[in-house]
């Protein structure tokens, strides 16, 4: 019978509202690589995610978010302005993948660790989307 869950130390992970690689979270996943030998790493968006659809309203309506929820945005801002060249019919979902398929792409080509390691298939760095209502994972292309 397949688990459907992990126990500690099964995963290493590193949670960021937005699910996007900031300097902190990147070197975590450089240690993970480099020194825990961690095989695969997951950029996991998830479903109705609250960040992507704040940093929607900072873009379409120049919404005003308090303290450091704007350093937040800016890192969110490229996949909102990504989707909505698209012209989506959910803005949302198409933001939420839109920045995983970004943060995927700045993993595999992080300098210095993590493109080598990508590039040797020492590590393979893969994106989903994690549905809230089937609790499925959608895995991107």
């Amino acid at each position: 019978m397949p688990r459907n869950d992990q126990g500690p130390g099964d995963l290493f992970v590193v949670r960021l509202a937005g699910n996007f690689a900031n300097d902190d979270g990147l070197a975590s996943l450089e240690y993970a690589v480099r020194f825990l030998g961690v095989p695969l790493v997951m950029v996991l968006g998830h479903s109705n995610c609250g960040a992507i659809g704040a940093a929607i309203k900072v873009v379409e309506d120049n919404a005003e978010l308090p303290g450091h929820l704007p350093g937040l945005v800016r890192s969110i801002k490229p996949a909102v302005e990504a989707a909505i060249a698209k012209s989506p019919h959910d803005l949302l979902a198409a933001a939420i993948t839109e920045n995983v398929a970004l943060n995927v792409q700045r993993l595999e080509t992080a300098q210095p660790l993590l493109a080598s390691f990508a590039q040797t298939k020492q590590v393979k760095i893969v994106g989903g989307v994690y549905d809230l209502a089937n609790g499925k994972v959608g895995l991107l292309s």
